[in-house]
């Protein structure tokens, strides 16, 4: 239990670094793509393969970050992993999350645990 909350803890970390690192990649992409000489339609090309490349990272993160650990519901305790369009329908800041417990199906704040 021990070293899987450790393994746990150091993908969430993985997660936040990959994240950081591709919204950085894509925004200096960005700037150079928009401040560089070069035509029009090269440009387009070049800022779609950047925003399907950042959206792919982002639904990998957002399934590395479903599946690592649980949320528990703040009205009856009820410890679950919801569902990966759960997660990524559900308002949210940082790790912690807006959604529906399973148990007794009333929403709440419910923070990421491991």
């Amino acid at each position: 239990m021990k070293n899987e909350k450790k393994y746990n803890k150091e993908l969430l970390r993985l997660e936040a670094l990959i994240g950081f690192i591709s919204c950085a990649t894509f925004l200096a992409m960005t700037i150079i793509i928009a401040y560089t000489e070069m035509q029009d339609f090269i440009k387009i090309i070049l800022f779609v393969i950047l925003f399907v490349f950042i959206t792919t990272i982002a639904f990998v993160l957002l399934k590395m970050e479903q599946i690592v650990g649980f949320y528990e519901c703040q009205e009856c305790h009820y410890k679950y992993v919801p569902t990966y369009k759960a997660v990524f329908l559900a308002l949210h800041f940082g790790r912690t999350r807006y959604l529906t417990c399973p148990k007794c199906h009333k929403k709440s704040w419910q923070k990421k645990d491991l």
